[in-house]
């Protein structure tokens, strides 16, 4: 079947708004494999499998997700049941643009398989579609996802005047926002769970410094599906803030992030509710990270990913962090 054709009628699909695992589907002709459309807008293929028994992971990425073995039901329109073990693999974007350059990977990829596959066959050929798209996520739409969450940030904070002044005067710098020794670190993933990139420096600041991490879940999402842009980001921010130096500010860190692709920021939109119900801070010290005293002098630009799942939110009960009169961690919240 030609991609511009089973892309026309994936996009014919209607999202199923609910949270159950319900998804509408059609079937790719000459096989027992089937398209669907997840609540958000993501592609998903749902590759027919044999029964042969494999360990092969789970693989989740911001980009794209593969989740194997899974035991699926379908229901035809005369309500007829059908059930078989499926490889479900999911484009996590509804840029049109990846979409149709993922139709053409996968039915490239369903060419050289058998007509039922095994989980092995998949995972290898999956390997193919990881690193293709790994390159893909280009550094600009990164930087979107970035800023877009730093303005977030702003735009939920008790007093964003505060956050704008320290906001960075440039992209470079090693924290998004500094007030004297206090700073402020954002961090966005489109995964399900809380993993981040640091520098070693970065959750290594000096003596008397503090560092906090906010950290949320962004993903994209229709512009009338509660989808926001940069733009209307900043919008609101403005509507908040009076100072035309501080607006001045805000736009001159957008350009500067941004350069040449200024134009896309009403183009990408992502999730505002899920951002918001997902935001939360965290006391650096509390972040898994690398002993500063085990790296040997000569290494430099030292970096690593963590999980934040098990950090505890400055905002809990629990929570022994002490905002003191810190005009910059006071200003997050009430």
């Amino acid at each position: 079947m030609q991609n511009i054709d089973l892309f026309k009628q994936f996009k014919e699909l209607v999202a199923e708004n609910t949270d159950k695992k319900e998804f509408s589907v059609i079937s790719i002709p000459d096989t027992d494999h089937k398209l669907g459309i997840s609540k958000e807008g993501y592609p998903k293929f749902f590759i027919c499998t044999n029964d042969t028994v494999s360990s092969t992971p789970n693989t989740t990425l911001d980009i794209l997700s593969v989740e194997y073995n899974l035991s699926c039901t379908f229901v035809d329109e005369d309500g007829r049941k059908t059930s078989h073990h499926y490889t479900v693999i999911t484009l996590r974007s509804i840029d049109l643009t990846l979409q149709e350059d993922f139709f053409d990977m996968v039915l490239m990829m369903l060419a050289r398989l058998t007509a039922i596959p095994s989980k092995r066959e998949i995972a290898i050929e999956v390997e193919n579609l990881i690193s293709i798209f790994s390159a893909m996520t280009c550094p600009p739409r990164k930087k979107i996802q970035g800023l877009w969450a730093e303005l977030l940030v702003i735009e939920q904070s008790y007093m964003p005047e505060v956050l704008i002044n320290a906001w960075h005067e440039n992209p470079t710098a090693k924290y998004d926002f500094t007030m004297g020794r206090d700073k402020l670190e954002v961090k966005s993933t489109s995964s399900e769970t809380r993993v981040h990139h640091f520098s070693l420096d970065q959750l290594c600041p000096s003596t008397h410094s503090r560092v906090v991490i906010a950290s949320s879940i962004v993903r994209e999402s229709a512009q009338g599906n509660g989808g926001l842009s940069v733009r209307d980001l900043y919008d609101r921010i403005c509507k908040r803030v009076n100072y035309v130096d501080a607006r001045i500010h805000i736009m001159k860190v957008i350009a500067e992030t941004i350069g040449t692709d200024m134009h896309r920021l009403n183009e990408v939109f992502f999730d505002y509710i899920e951002a918001c119900d997902t935001l939360k801070f965290y006391d650096s010290s509390e972040v898994p990270g690398v002993d500063k005293s085990g790296v040997h002098p000569g290494v430099t630009g030292v970096g690593f990913n963590s999980n934040l799942s098990g950090a505890i939110d400055i905002q809990a009960p629990e929570s022994t962090f002490q905002r003191g009169v810190s005009p910059l961690y006071k200003s997050l919240y009430k």
